[in-house]
């Protein structure tokens, strides 16, 4: 290989700077030198377009979940406010047809209504026979229900003890006896009755009875009751709740419903009780 790169010595003393100023090996280091600088400086400006890229990327980045985060809290109380709309229109259309089917329902009654009537049951303390007749000569205080009644029984019963103790704290008001019939005498056996009713007023009197007479009972009185049929054991019994004050010849006197607190069922009690001793005295 013959190298025709010229030497200082090839040339003369002239062209001597212009040999070293173009030298082969010169140019070529030279030339590296300015694509060596060229290329940081490019890579350089490169970093600095990247770096802004990813500055304004992240800023736009921020600002959108920003934006995205206000949107969903907007969406979200706008959902909650709709909600609110909704469920409010709801209740207040339910209140307006309740107020326009009882305005359409209502009927003026005169007199005592038709509820009570004659029966016959049994006596779970004693196993014996008890018929309406029996407490003629005495008020009473009729519950029908259920001695499984997870919680609606249990808390009248209370109520009914609560109100009795308080018309017998008056003292000038005669005893209003209180009667428990159940409405499931397939369990409620005069057993499980007498169990039970150790948790309630002392003067409570537990009747249960055959199938027909629990339902002839209950027609009399209005109690609406429905149990499942069949053999199965573990169920409940919806049923009616009310108290029924029953007077000296087992005729109605009143009825306390269950949104009344013993307080309540008390006072209307002894106002409904001195009423019909007044109306007996002028009887007599």
């Amino acid at each position: 290989i013959i190298d025709h790169t010229p030497t200082m010595a090839s040339v003369g003393p002239f062209l001597r700077p212009l040999a070293r100023t173009f030298h082969p090996l010169r140019l070529r280091l030279g030339l590296r030198a300015r694509i060596r600088t060229f290329c940081n400086k490019a890579n350089s400006e490169s970093a600095k377009a990247t770096k802004t890229a990813a500055a304004e990327s992240s800023k736009a980045s921020t600002t959108t979940a920003s934006t995205e985060t206000l949107g969903a809290r907007w969406a979200s109380w706008k959902s909650v406010a709709a909600m609110g709309v909704v469920g409010a229109g709801i209740v207040l259309y339910y209140n307006y047809e309740k107020e326009r089917v009882l305005s359409e329902t209502k009927i003026t009654v005169t007199g005592k209504p038709a509820i009570g009537g004659p029966y016959e049951l049994i006596d779970a303390e004693t196993g014996e026979t008890r018929k309406s007749s029996d407490f003629h000569g005495q008020y009473t205080l009729l519950y029908f229900g259920f001695s499984k009644c997870p919680d609606i029984c249990p808390t009248e019963l209370k109520k009914m003890g609560r109100a009795l103790d308080m018309v017998d704290s008056r003292g000038d008001l005669p005893v209003v006896h209180p009667i428990f019939i159940t409405i499931d005498p397939k369990r409620d056996t005069p057993e499980r009755l007498r169990a039970y009713k150790k948790d309630y007023h002392k003067r409570l009197i537990c009747l249960t009875g055959p199938n027909e007479e629990i339902g002839k009972v209950s027609k009399a009185f209005r109690v609406y009751f429905s149990a499942p049929a069949g053999d199965e054991e573990d169920y409940l019994v919806d049923h009616s709740i009310f108290f029924y004050l029953m007077g000296t010849n087992g005729e109605f006197l009143e009825y306390f419903g269950k949104n009344l607190s013993a307080e309540e069922v008390a006072h209307k009690m002894m106002r409904v009780l001195r009423s019909d001793i007044a109306e007996q005295s002028m009887k007599a």
